[in-house]
């Protein structure tokens, strides 16, 4: 399975480009690096070995792969078509919500209309959500306030209709959440989890981005195990999905890493990882379908248990040493 992963660290970094631990797992990463060495050799220094452990501390698990796609060269797990019905799911109810709902949200709700006064590009996906949440939390009767954690309410307001039947009822939607259940457990695997739950409350949204619209930095530890979002229409160069440097901002850190969505990507990530949308950049909408794994029946994963925050690689290497001095002082 094509799995891309990033590794940042937190703390003082060596960049080490080309590497890698898997060559499917680990191409790009940045981290730091503890190597013991061990070397040993003939009586004349020649024929040296040295050999030792690096281990990669505290990196970021950050998976990308092809969930649908044409196919061809870059193999994917779902028909393009896949993609194509759940972008126009997506879009077909973000029009109806922005057209009919948001207006009257506004005229209903003094706060979020105040909220919306003040606020960015983020403000019309924001609200999108909101409503969301509130559709998800009515149907599958769980608390809507438990859902995302910002603490955000998701007030339900009168004459506002709360549900979204094309999309929960279609064979698509309950398709893309069993591939991101069955992905979420690979990615725990590998974060270090060996206790995996079997089943999941896994909330989904959709998140439009029209030409000029952007997701402002945000990072959560709700409770969730991990986040992810798939990205069911996106032009190519159109928008990039960018993580913040965790150790903070000052140099030599305050880095940031940006990814390139293409059409049919799944991403998956830590959730307390902040990360943020650039503006879209072209006349063609970004939709992409963001969610939250939690564990199942409404309880939270506590943070001191959260092993993606805890998460540590190592490896061995092994190369020749050639000594050019007698005394061992030699390159």
């Amino acid at each position: 399975m094509p799995f891309v992963t990033l590794l940042p660290v937190c703390g003082p970094a060596v960049a080490m480009a080309g590497r890698s631990l898997r060559a499917s797992l680990l191409p790009r990463t940045l981290v730091l690096a503890c190597a013991l060495l061990v070397a040993s050799a003939g009586d004349d220094g020649k024929g040296a070995k040295v050999q030792g452990k690096i281990t990669y501390l505290w990196p970021i698990h950050f998976s990308s792969i092809a969930l649908s796609g044409p196919g061809g060269d870059n193999p994917s797990l779902e028909p393009i078509g896949f993609g194509k019905e759940l972008a126009s799911i997506g879009m077909r109810g973000f029009k109806e919500y922005l057209t009919k709902t948001l207006p009257r949200e506004l005229e209903l709700d003094e706060e979020l209309a105040a909220r919306w006064a003040q606020s960015d590009h983020s403000r019309v996906n924001i609200a999108f959500q909101r409503w969301q949440k509130r559709v998800f939390a009515d149907l599958y009767r769980v608390p809507a306030e438990g859902l995302t954690s910002f603490g955000d309410m998701a007030p339900r307001l009168e004459g506002i209709n709360y549900s979204w039947p094309e999309l929960y009822e279609s064979a698509a939607f309950a398709r893309l959440k069993s591939r991101i259940v069955e992905l979420s457990r690979l990615y725990l695997k590998r974060s270090g989890y060996t206790d995996i739950p079997s089943k999941f409350r896994v909330f989904v949204w959709v998140e439009v981005y029209d030409k000029g619209d952007a997701m402002r930095p945000g990072s959560r530890v709700d409770g969730a195990y991990l986040a992810g979002r798939y990205f069911a229409s996106v032009e190519k160069g159109s928008i990039k999905f960018n993580f913040e440097d965790p150790r903070g901002i000052n140099p030599p850190f305050g880095k940031t890493y940006s990814h390139a969505p293409f059409e049919g990507n799944l991403v998956l990530h830590p959730v307390w990882n902040s990360y943020f949308m650039t503006p879209n950049m072209k006349s063609y909408p970004a939709i992409s379908y963001a969610f939250l794994v939690y564990p199942a029946e409404g309880s939270k994963l506590n943070f001191q248990d959260d092993l993606t925050g805890d998460l540590k690689v190592s490896r061995s290497f092994s190369s020749a040493w050639r000594s050019k001095s007698r005394d061992g002082r030699g390159p």
